[in-house]
């Protein structure tokens, strides 16, 4: 049970808004901060957004949700093959209750508390494939946190044509995060390019998420247990079954089911810190109670790992100071990850 009061992690709402995302690229200035300033309202009230009009085609989103469902149906023993913890950077497979409830920052799960959720996953993280602002022969940056590529993709024999379908959603996904960030800049007052130099080489992690049905009619089992988002937002495809629930300033759940067409969007705690909280990384968990199998992707955006996090000096005041010290995004993030994942430490 979450026992956080920060407002800042709690929507204030009753129900989550969408938003079109037509003006994204206009040619108008007026009509992208117009745009900005309706994201402004949804970030600092709810912390959550539908968006309509996003630009990634259905057939990528049909396709990447036929991938994860081709993934997690095969036999256990192939699925192990690519077990995460035969990785040093969090990539690979991770069984049913092979990550562990963790809660939030302020008010974390201890150790010996924390139980195996009711989901299995497969992560990914960034490479120079799923960049189109890249050359094919790009290289990675130095990587002292051990966070980029090295993916345990499954080969043709097991898989057929699964990383290319998950590479060619990732292309579409990360051009669309680097859009976001650009708007975010806006709303937040700051020239459009303010993180430009940031997301030169992203943290991006993207997940396959498989919930299966609670096993016993009538009893709650947490598929992914109370908590936010790490990076600076989340890109989600939740598919067609609903799970997703938002804690709201009442302390009520509230349910964002599957909406035709959208995708979810939520802010994540270095965007969050960045405005000094005045972005809301809100509490959300997931209980797969329809009595169906869930499929979820979602898509969870980040600055470089050697990109330092600092509060922007206009969001505070001596009412306000800085919620947290500068730190580097990849620190944050691979501490975040050893403690989530079952095997990995420090």
């Amino acid at each position: 049970m979450i026992q956080q009061t920060d407002s800042s992690q709690l929507a204030n709402c009753d129900h989550i808004p969408v938003i079109d995302l037509s003006s994204i690229d206009s040619a108008s200035l007026e009509g992208r901060q117009k745009l900005a300033q309706t994201i402004f309202e949804a970030c600092t009230q709810v912390g959550f957004f539908y968006i309509k009009n996003h630009g990634i085609p259905d057939s990528l989103v049909d396709g990447i949700h036929d991938a994860a469902a081709r993934f997690f149906d095969l036999p256990e023993e192939d699925k192990m093959k690519f077990y995460i913890g035969n990785s040093q950077k969090f990539r690979g497979y991770s069984p049913i209750g092979g990550e562990k409830s963790t809660g939030t920052e302020d008010d974390p799960i201890p150790e010996e508390k924390a139980v195996g959720v009711l989901s299995e996953a497969f992560d990914i993280g960034y490479e120079v494939a799923m960049d189109s602002s890249k050359s094919k022969d790009a290289l990675l940056p130095s990587d002292p946190y051990e966070l980029y590529g090295d993916n345990q993709w499954p080969d043709e024999e097991t898989l057929s044509g699964f990383s290319e379908m998950y590479i060619k959603y990732c292309v579409s996904a990360l051009d669309l995060c680097r859009k976001m960030m650009k708007i975010f800049a806006l709303a937040l007052g700051l020239p459009e390019t303010y993180f430009d130099s940031s997301i030169r080489t992203p943290g991006v992690t993207s997940r396959m998420m498989h919930y299966p049905a609670q096993p016993v009619a009538g009893e709650v089992q947490e598929g992914l247990g109370a908590h936010t988002d790490w990076e600076c937002f989340t890109v989600l495809s939740q598919g067609k079954v609903p799970g997703l629930e938002v804690l709201n300033h009442k302390g009520d759940w509230i349910l964002a089911p599957p909406i035709p067409g959208t995708l979810v969007v939520n802010i994540a705690d270095c965007l969050s810190t960045w405005t000094n909280k005045t972005f809301k990384s809100t509490i959300h968990r997931v209980n797969n109670l329809s009595g169906e199998e869930r499929y979820s992707i979602p898509f969870f955006f980040g600055v470089d790992y050697d990109a330092t996090v600092s509060v922007l000096e206009k969001y505070t005041s001596s009412e306000s100071p800085p919620c947290r010290p500068p730190f580097k995004a990849g620190d944050w993030v691979r501490e975040k990850l050893s403690r989530a994942y079952v095997g990995f430490e420090g």
